[in-house]
């Protein structure tokens, strides 16, 4: 029964969240200034920035580049202390943004961009148990295919309109298990993959030849993973349905601006919300029928997710200006509140806090070839304060998101059994706080 036992494992188990942009930002141009880019966001990145950024390309342009990022991020139970790892942490970014070549009415109006990040797999579920540590909002978030291409359209008074559309994924279906003629046991699977679809929706208003201002929605995105296992095994059904949530990102609302001052230097500010509350959690739904046992709805812990606030801050001073050439200089500081509960009494251990975001770099411009080149690179150090979890206990059979309960009865006869015995690993406390640092580059290719 390996593969009962195998499925079973998957049943307690997390899944996949979101993407490389939303973790680390898309880009490093924009990377540099802590994703603060709204307003002034102009290439391949603005399809998750602001769409209507995309009417900034004067002319077509194509990009690549790579991220690399990794974890210094701490779990700490008691004296012991280890380090949450990220999975895979590598990706490749390519994009292409350009004016749609029309005339007459249309000319200069309608822009297209594309931007896709390339992990090292096209989509990676890791599996944990309600009561084990770790960083949803970090843990194995980067791990999924990212396309997302985006239309704008530049209008009349310096506005703009963009819409880009987050493209995946879901998976859904049925796995059947029966003794065949020979006794041996038969499986069909029948598994469809169907399209889900987000959107980024972007207005952007360039209110004077100074200053820039920009709203972006960004519309929730999961992928949903449901499937049904009817099995039968020597005349008794075994059966499980299993309801998931991947990749998951909340509805998050954006406004910003962009300010050009004096001595070659734009500054930049970002203001958004996310609505984290809407969240379930990070875990699986299971309902089952089993012999002997009968139905079992083996649903997950509740977790109250809290809305999210951040700022960011970004600064570009053009250090050197020429001709042919030219050499900016970038900085930038986010915050955003922590999304998991800061108090989790009961079994569940996700660990988060507030983050503080440090961002630097630089880009050169220069021609080859009679083509415009820009190369770009970046470092940025992501600052999560530490906060400490505390569990209670309870008599009997307390709810498992309030508290904990003594697993074993107490028997006089047997002194291993007296007192509290709680297997859970936080308890009775467990703490969280770290560093996840990124580093990347990317070279556009404008054309003539």
């Amino acid at each position: 029964m390996r593969w009962l036992g195998a499925l079973a494992l998957v049943c307690v188990g997390s899944v996949a969240r979101a993407s490389i942009p939303d973790v680390f930002g898309l880009g490093s141009e924009e990377s540099a200034v802590a994703g603060a880019s709204s307003a002034r966001v102009h290439d391949f990145s603005a399809g998750y920035y602001d769409p209507a950024g995309l009417t900034l390309a004067r002319r077509p342009e194509v990009s690549i580049g790579f991220l690399g990022f990794g974890s210094l991020l701490k779990i700490k139970q008691g004296s012991d202390e280890r380090t949450a790892a990220i999975t895979n942490p590598t990706g490749v970014l390519i994009g292409a943004a350009t004016p749609l070549p029309f005339i007459g009415a249309l000319e200069n109006r309608l822009y297209l961009g594309i931007a896709l990040v390339l992990p090292d797999t096209v989509v990676r579920v890791i599996a944990h148990a309600p009561d084990q540590p770790f960083y949803p909002l970090y843990d194995n978030r980067t791990q999924r295919l990212v396309v997302l291409p985006a239309l704008a359209l530049r209008l009349n008074w310096g506005l703009s309109l963009g819409l880009g559309f987050n493209y995946l994924a879901g998976l859904g279906g049925r796995v059947s298990a029966a003794e065949g003629a020979t006794r041996t046991l038969e499986a069909r699977v029948d598994e469809s993959i169907t399209s889900k679809l987000g959107i980024n929706a972007g207005v952007r208003w360039q209110a004077t030849r100074a200053l820039a201002v920009a709203i972006v929605y960004r519309q929730e995105f999961s992928i949903p993973f449901r499937t049904v296992s009817r099995n039968n095994v020597a005349g008794q059904p075994i059966d499980l349905d299993i309801d998931a949530e991947g990749l998951y990102t909340p509805h998050e609302l954006v406004i910003g601006g962009a300010l050009k001052l004096p001595f070659r230097v734009t500054a930049s500010l970002d203001l958004q919300w996310s609505h984290w509350s809407a969240w379930h959690g990070p875990f699986v739904t299971v309902s089952s029928e089993l012999p002997l046992v009968g139905g079992i709805d083996a649903k997950p812990p509740s977790v109250a997710f809290n809305d999210t606030f951040g700022l960011r801050g970004g600064l570009e001073w053009m250090a050197v200006e020429k001709k042919y050439s030219s050499l900016s200089l970038r900085a930038g500081y986010g915050f955003e509140t922590a999304a998991a509960p800061p108090s989790q009494p009961g079994v569940t251990n996700l660990l988060d806090g507030n983050k503080h975001r440090l961002c630097a770099g630089g880009g050169l411009r220069f021609e080859l070839l009679g083509s415009h080149i820009r190369a770009d690179l970046h470092g940025q150090l992501d600052i999560v304060e530490s906060n400490t979890l505390t569990k209670k206990v309870q008599p009997g059979k307390p709810d498992p998101t309030v508290a904990l309960g003594d697993e074993v009865a107490d028997d006089p006869a047997k002194p291993s059994t007296l007192g509290t015995q709680i297997s859970n690993p936080g308890y009775p406390t467990i703490a969280g706080g770290g560093v996840v640092w990124a580093l990347g580059f990317t070279i556009t290719l404008e054309t003539k």
